[in-house]
């Protein structure tokens, strides 16, 4: 109940202009308040509805530039990554090649004694470097020919 004594009901009706007149008639419908008091109310829920239309498109506008900085974040943080391992692995296969270069030196290097080796070898002992060819001629010769059929014999 308000001060005067009306009920809660009777106060909106005549805060928006729709008291009864002495013939029983609503004034607002007649006079064109229910249209007035329907703009009011539509305006207001209108203003209403771009301030949240305001506000969510303000958070949205920040969620973005948050998410945005952390991609940005991310790819810096990954293109860092990226940068140190290629750096490990280009040093990684330049220790490799060296290696493997080394390496080759050393076993051409080798060969070339062993070369050297055999021919000294061959001209102090000819007789025993035919026989020893020979044998590994006729066992090479063994090899290739495989096993064969009884047939062939």
């Amino acid at each position: 109940m308000a001060e005067d004594g009306s009920t809660p009901n009777a106060e909106t009706a005549r805060e928006r202009g729709t008291e009864r007149n002495t013939e029983g008639n609503t004034e607002g419908n007649e006079g064109g308040g229910g249209v007035a008091s329907a703009r009011d109310r539509f305006q207001r829920l209108s203003e209403d509805m771009r301030g949240r239309y305001a506000d969510v498109s303000q958070e949205v506008r920040r969620g973005a530039e948050r998410a945005s900085a952390e991609i940005r974040r991310g790819t810096e943080r990954a293109t860092s990554e990226l940068r140190q391992k290629t750096e490990r692995a280009r040093e990684t296969y330049q220790d490799v090649a060296d290696n493997a270069r080394r390496q080759y030196d050393q076993v051409r290097s080798g060969a070339g004694d062993l070369t050297r080796e055999v021919g000294f070898y061959v001209r102090d002992n000819p007789g025993k470097a035919l026989l020893i060819a020979t044998g590994v001629g006729f066992l090479l010769g063994l090899i290739v020919r495989g096993r064969g059929d009884e047939d062939d014999i």
